[in-house]
């Protein structure tokens, strides 16, 4: 009589059946587990960012002590650019930390560097930095850590941005120095120019988590802001604009709250009606309701005059 049974010591194959069970079992595991990992990932870029422009913010905070505390000015005394990263470096001498891990290499599209010859000695890559400089809400207009842009006396046809003095600022711990940017080449944090190469739809698309954007202040600390983007007209960047979700922060772009943010600034970088966005001039503490007020969440696909979805 022939036995079923395997002899002693023989080894045994697996059946079709269970090898379609491991594989399915491994499939299962494997959509279980990608997509922690690369929130874990996503996780621990948005930490590096935050360490970036905690280190940045402290290097501004000294070179505002070493120059009589005022912060960087933009286009004097050399001609542009001289953007404010270039102006702080000499406090960290580490240009990677103005890079932010989770900004595109090529976002731009750049095939020469948009620096000028100092920045490319720091970064001979097109490579832009991950943050912008807080010039105020809107535009030119100032407000923030820089006054209005203006004509340059001592330069015909020239124009700079000067900086402010600490004495001006009411609030430092309320006051963004600079933040993450989709902004090219300008690189700047305000709500009008923040999105100019943003290809996202929705807020979740914004920078890290879901919409957070690493920004660091005046008083030199670091958090990540839940922000949301919007549709614009006017000159707006990529017709978009993005701003803080919760209103009473959008005040935090402007060294005094109180302030009036002038809607048609005497601007020589733009047009003669001004900056043509559609924000009336108005204290800074009441753009947040303003925005609130004007630009609803989108209804229908609509891409005009409103926030995006979540």
């Amino acid at each position: 009589m022939f036995s079923t049974n395997a002899a002693p010591g023989a080894r045994r194959g697996f059946t079709l059946i269970e090898l379609l069970v491991v594989i399915a079992i491994i499939a299962i595991l494997a959509a279980i587990l990608f997509p922690v990992f690369a929130q874990a990932r996503e996780k621990a870029r948005a930490i590096s960012c935050l360490s970036n422009v905690k280190q940045a913010g402290t290097a501004f905070y000294m070179y505002v002590q070493d120059y009589d505390e005022t912060t960087p000015s933009l286009g004097q005394p050399d001609p542009e650019p001289n953007e404010w990263w270039q102006l702080i470096y000499p406090y960290v001498k580490n240009v990677q930390l103005f890079f932010c891990p989770d900004r595109n290499p090529s976002d731009g599209g750049y095939t020469s560097c948009p620096w000028g010859t100092y920045g490319c000695t720091l970064s001979p890559s097109t490579r832009l930095t991950g943050y912008g400089y807080n010039w105020g809400p809107i535009q030119r207009r100032g407000g923030g850590i820089l006054g209005p842009q203006q004509a340059d006396p001592q330069r015909p046809g020239k124009h700079f941005i000067p900086g402010i003095s600490l004495a001006a600022m009411v609030s430092p711990a309320q006051l963004f120095a600079f933040g993450d940017t989709y902004d090219t080449p300008r690189e700047t944090f305000d709500m009008t120019f923040l999105l100019c190469t943003f290809t996202g739809r929705s807020n979740s698309a914004l920078r890290h988590s879901g919409g957070h954007f690493n920004t660091v202040f005046a008083d030199g600390h670091a958090k990540a802001v839940y922000f949301k983007a919007g549709y614009m007209s006017g000159n707006a960047e990529n017709g978009e604009f993005a701003r803080p979700r919760d209103t009473s922060m959008v005040s935090y772009y402007c060294a005094d709250p109180n302030a009036i943010i002038d809607g048609n600034p005497d601007d020589p970088g733009d047009s003669a009606e001004g900056d043509q966005i559609p924000v009336p001039a108005m204290q800074c503490n009441q753009i947040g309701a303003y925005l609130d007020a004007n630009y609803p969440p989108c209804q229908n696909g609509s891409t005009s005059q409103c926030t995006m979805p979540d």
